[in-house]
């Protein structure tokens, strides 16, 4: 799959979504939808609702976008009426199908991470715990997530399928720059340890859920 084709399947979920949610979305919006402090600024889409309005930028190579990114979020931060969502869309190296794992594996997975996190790791913590999410949504949509996922295009697809909520794909976005700084070489960057915590939370969250959905 080329990185075009990611960006638009990433597109495609984050529409879907806000759609789904009560959102008017336009795609390549025309000039004349744009407010006056956007009018230099073409977004992927914006999505019209409430409690904010929403402006989508699908970027492709998240090492080259935080300049970008913070000059158009501190545009942002003077118009409160709009939230700017920046989700990337890496091209992968390798699209071959991921073995799946049992939901039995899942927490001693994230005992992991919490060793990891105690032993003052963060960095590695956020990884493996990043790993076990993508885990997470292989193991609820085998069919949709069998192969490598782009950090945006997981959390669009598992909050599109409700297995995560809104508010918890808010939280993983902002992991998921972290995330992929960490992952592709970024080696200044620190992560938090309550970016840690927030992470393993959601999982526990998100497993605990789901279990009691399971049960009969």
């Amino acid at each position: 799959m080329s990185a075009t084709d990611r960006e638009q399947r990433v597109l495609d979920l984050i529409t879907s979504r806000l759609t789904a949610e009560g959102y008017d979305v336009f795609t390549q919006p025309a000039r004349g939808l744009l407010p006056p402090f956007m009018r230099d600024y073409q977004p992927d889409a914006i999505a019209l609702g409430r409690p904010r309005n929403i402006a989508i930028e699908v970027a492709r190579d998240d090492a080259a976008a935080p300049p970008k990114a913070a000059a158009l979020s501190e545009r942002f931060a003077k118009n409160p009426d709009w939230e700017l969502r920046i989700v990337y869309a890496p091209e992968g190296s390798d699209d071959r199908p991921v073995p799946g794992v049992t939901r039995d594996e899942i927490p001693a997975a994230l005992a992991r991470v919490e060793t990891l996190r105690a032993a003052d790791q963060p960095e590695a913590a956020l990884l493996l715990g990043w790993s076990i999410l993508e885990a997470i949504g292989r193991l609820f949509l085998p069919g949709d997530v069998s192969r490598p996922q782009p950090a945006g295009q997981l959390l669009e697809r598992m909050a599109l399928e409700g297995i995560i909520t809104p508010d918890e794909a808010d939280r993983l976005r902002q992991l998921a720059t972290l995330r992929n700084q960490v992952a592709h070489g970024a080696l200044q960057v620190r992560v938090p340890p309550e970016a840690v915590a927030d992470l393993i939370g959601i999982l526990r969250t998100v497993l605990a859920e789901s279990e009691a959905q399971a049960a009969p």
